[in-house]
């Protein structure tokens, strides 16, 4: 993790994208920027994970005024967002995936919001799926009771229960500022002050569970998460690794236990490892039956086959690796 000074107070905002083979979604997301930032100073920083498909030649030409940096390699989520946290100057660093559109005066308002609550950290807006409806966004810490009733799909059967969906927190509705435990790093605008005290993103974490952790490290250090919905985005989700869907819950399933690891030390990871290994277990027998009963979902159904196999072939890999 990298050392942070805190006296970049050149522009009030430092916006970070990392960017992936996502050069469509990539240029909606800057221009999107652009259009609806209209109170606030900022820059932006476009940190790019050696993509492929024209997406470095594309922010030269079309938005030259972006701090463009071009990795030769993939570097991972946090890796980059680092070197755009410690090569930027603002007061307040944004992270905002490439994937994100952010919506009417969403920043300007962040801003405002941070401005005025000092004792937070992190701050993450309302996000919407591309149809406009209610996308989750904020979650509840790891722990032994909501991995298990994750587990054991009992957040899927009850939902709307604060005492079987404490993971996922669809049982609240959304509608107010309010201090959570995690927001989610598709779009969170972070104290530069905080960072100095915690930390930045930790490069363990190549892809996935680096918010989880961060927003963790805050807490503990006495600093506020907020959801604020006032600001508002559309998040399409898996920009960058909707190409493979079994490598997805691979790498998910891989950071999710080397977060255990960290925040519960060795016995933690092996019972989050059980936990998750029991979850691909009944996804895949709930797989199996429903290609019985209806086979005209082949297709979907034998894509989530894949991906529960990946995941319980990497979970035994990784069972074994620790032994």
């Amino acid at each position: 993790m990298n050392t942070l000074t805190v006296n970049k107070t050149e522009v009030g905002l430092s916006i970070i994208v990392v960017n992936w083979n996502t050069r469509e979604l990539l240029h909606q997301c800057l221009r999107s920027i652009y259009d609806t930032t209209r109170q606030t100073r900022f820059e932006i920083w476009v940190i790019d994970n050696d993509s492929t498909d024209g997406s470095a030649e594309m922010v030269a030409r079309e938005f030259s005024q972006v701090h463009l940096v071009r990795n030769n390699a993939n570097l991972g989520f946090a890796k980059a967002n680092n070197i755009g946290i410690q090569d930027s100057r603002g007061r307040y660093v944004c992270l905002i995936n490439s994937d994100v559109k952010v919506l009417d005066g969403s920043l300007d308002r962040l801003f405002e919001y941070l401005e005025q609550n000092p004792k937070t950290a992190l701050a993450g807006p309302r996000l919407l799926n591309p149809d406009r409806s209610l996308q989750i966004s904020c979650y509840g810490f790891p722990s032994v009771w909501n991995t298990f009733c994750y587990a054991m799909g009992l957040d899927q059967l009850f939902p709307r229960s604060n005492r079987f969906g404490g993971l996922y927190r669809k049982y609240w509705p959304y509608d107010r500022v309010r201090a959570v435990e995690v927001i989610s790093g598709c779009f969170a605008v972070v104290r530069r002050e905080a960072i100095a005290l915690v930390g930045s993103l930790d490069e363990m974490f190549f892809m996935y569970m680096e918010d989880f952790d961060w927003c963790k490290r805050f807490h503990m250090a006495g600093w506020q998460v907020v959801y604020f919905p006032r600001a508002e985005a559309v998040h399409v989700g898996g920009g960058s690794s909707s190409a493979s869907s079994a490598k997805y819950w691979i790498e998910r399933n891989r950071s999710l236990l080397l977060y255990w690891q960290k925040h519960h030390g060795r016995v933690g990871r092996m019972y989050a490892a059980g936990m998750m290994l029991i979850r691909q277990v009944l996804r895949a027998i709930a797989g199996l039956l429903r290609y019985i009963v209806k086979p005209s979902a082949k297709l979907e159904i034998v894509l989530k086959l894949k991906e529960s196999m990946a995941s319980i072939h990497g979970l035994l890999n990784s069972h074994t690796s620790k032994s």
